[in-house]
């Protein structure tokens, strides 16, 4: 039990990093806010702002000591295993570090599901160059390579044969702090994401969706999302493998507190893991779409486990059934930014429920993009039905121009 006032420490402040913020205040709680970028926006908004290395286990350590926090939290950035350690050293309520760990690195996580017999990709790993094509033998082409402790599709790719191993390998490690990589097989089928919130042996699952790939043949051979549709069109029978799917890989993976994001994709009619994560999702899906669009809010009960207290559950459950859709503004062609039009068009638009922008400056050259990262903005709408928040969110999304010259 908590006296007083309720102290967290919020690790991130950045735009995203709002929405706990706002909730972390609405719960009451005292907020130390930290980021690596002085200009995050939350700093200002938390009761302390510290420009901190958000990835530095012993100054976020430092951080905690100092003010005497009650719990660590983060949400929507891929650092669990740090969060762990700090909470571990100073007993704070949080999930093991081999478990935070094991759930972060895709190496480790996906020889632990594999282990546990849950259904994901034939794989190999390679630690250097000289053992690439042997192990892409055993797989065969076409493949994915991912280096193993990245997020948001950084360095990830499809791999058609031979003569394009060595240099997707050699890209993967401009993303990682390691010379490992996966070599996956190749998954196709219809992908949903879920997310999840583990207490006391319990996990919720409360968010479910279909994530859009419609312009997937635009960026090949690289996997750039473009946000997802609500409710899902999956078949029931389906749905319900999803859900059970979701439940073993959370245990295999010992994730027994806090957030879990699944990835999950339906290959030859069926369900296998693609990530589990012991984190939010980012991209404003858990903490954005679903509670515009079911009315749930995991944010209030993270934050309260967080600091050791008892979480509100019933805050996860819905209390209203919205179509809903979410799309980016993703570059498809590279040069040099002259001119956006048509942000204020697109988000007075109806059914624009949020939005963030974060837009390239006039003057800059941008790229087609190769990773999830690599998006400028998205913009999330609801209706009656998820065909009419659809229609709603590309029209939107169709306001907005980015001219470019050569």
């Amino acid at each position: 039990m908590i006296e007083g006032r309720a102290r967290i420490l919020l690790v991130g402040a950045g735009t995203e990093q709002l929405l706990a913020i706002h909730q972390a205040k609405a719960l009451g709680m005292y907020i130390v806010a930290c980021d690596g970028n002085p200009e995050a926006p939350g700093l200002q908004q938390a009761d302390v702002g510290l420009v901190v290395d958000i990835r530095s286990e012993d100054e976020l350590s430092k951080v905690a000591a100092e003010y005497k926090v009650n719990g660590i939290f983060c949400h929507a950035v891929e650092i669990p295993q740090i969060i762990a350690k700090v909470a571990e050293k100073l007993n704070l309520p949080g999930l093991l570090p081999l478990v935070a760990e094991r759930a972060t690195n895709k190496y480790m996580r996906i020889r632990r599901l594999t282990e546990c017999g849950i259904p994901c990709a034939r794989f190999e790993v390679a630690s250097c160059p000289a053992e690439l094509n042997s192990k892409a033998e055993k797989i065969g082409f076409p493949l994915v390579l991912k280096p193993v402790d990245n997020a948001g599709s950084r360095g990830v790719r499809v791999v058609e044969n031979a003569v394009d191993l060595l240099l997707a390998y050699e890209t993967a490690l401009t993303y990682s702090s390691t010379t490992d990589v996966l070599l996956e097989e190749v998954l196709s089928g219809p992908e949903i994401s879920t997310e999840s919130v583990v207490y006391e042996g319990t996990i919720h699952t409360f968010a479910f969706a279909d994530r859009n790939y419609a312009k997937s043949s635009l960026y090949h051979p690289y996997f750039i999302e473009d946000g997802i549709n609500f409710p899902s069109v999956i078949p029931s029978h389906l749905q319900r493998s999803v859900y059970s799917l979701v439940e073993e890989t959370i245990r295999c993976l010992g994730i027994d507190f806090g957030a879990a994001k699944g990835d999950i994709i339906i290959d030859n009619g069926k369900p296998k893991i693609i990530e589990m994560a012991a984190r939010t999702s980012g991209g404003w899906f858990g903490a954005g779409s679903i509670p515009l669009a079911t009315g749930s809010n995991m944010l209030k009960p993270l934050l309260q486990m967080a600091v050791g207290a008892k979480p509100d559950l019933d805050a996860l459950y819905p209390t209203k059934n919205l179509g809903c859709a979410q799309r980016y503004i993703i570059p498809v062609e590279e040069g040099i930014v002259t001119q956006i039009t048509g942000v204020e068009a697109a988000v007075q638009m109806p059914g624009v429920e949020m939005y963030s922008m974060f837009l390239p400056a006039i003057g800059s050259k941008i790229s087609k993009a190769k990773n999830h990262a690599e998006r400028y903005g998205q913009i999330i709408c609801t209706a009656a039905t998820r065909e009419q928040a659809a229609a709603r969110c590309e029209a939107a999304i169709a306001k907005i121009n980015i001219k470019l010259k050569n």
